[in-house]
């Protein structure tokens, strides 16, 4: 097995090598797609549908380097953050008891933790130089988009609490 202590933390299944990692990898981004995607299109928040958009064409282009990498491609990762600031807007929904959309963004970060996980364990796993490299550039971008999410929250907190 890949990772014991990762399997039993997400239920993740019998992983037997770093193709079935990546495939799963590839699917915890499909997922994470349609996960943003679909709230993108839940929320009235202007600042929050940017910030889902956003994270959604991001899962989108992992799966991509993903699927670059199972097929034998240059494993090449766009490093450089363009994330906007999301922290600017935020509609009268995070003022209120109902915390709907912050369930959500709980969620998202845990999704962004989970696959950040896995990119880390794929890294020691690895084989080659360029490999632990790739993987660990993704987990760290991962990492940045768990950072992202919790400083909507953490400003969104903060908002509610001045009021």
């Amino acid at each position: 097995m890949i990772s014991d202590t990762l399997n039993e933390s997400y239920n993740l299944g019998s992983i037997d090598s770093i193709g079935d990692a990546v495939r799963l990898g590839i699917s915890f981004e499909d997922q994470g797609r349609d996960f943003y995607l679909e709230f993108a299109g839940n929320t009235s928040d202007p600042a929050a549908k940017d910030m889902f958009l956003y994270l959604a064409e991001e899962e989108k282009k992992h799966a991509q380097y993903l699927v670059d990498y199972l097929e034998g491609e240059v494993l090449l990762l766009e490093t450089a953050s363009d994330a906007p600031d999301f922290k600017s807007a935020f509609s009268s929904e995070f003022m209120t008891d109902d915390l709907g959309e912050v369930g959500i963004l709980l969620a998202a970060m845990r999704l962004e933790r989970k696959t950040e996980d896995l990119y880390k364990m794929l890294s020691k796993r690895a084989d080659d130089a360029e490999q632990k490299k790739f993987f660990k550039e993704l987990a760290s971008v991962e990492r940045g988009h768990y950072d992202l999410i919790d400083g909507f929250l953490e400003s969104s907190t903060q908002f509610r609490m001045q009021t």
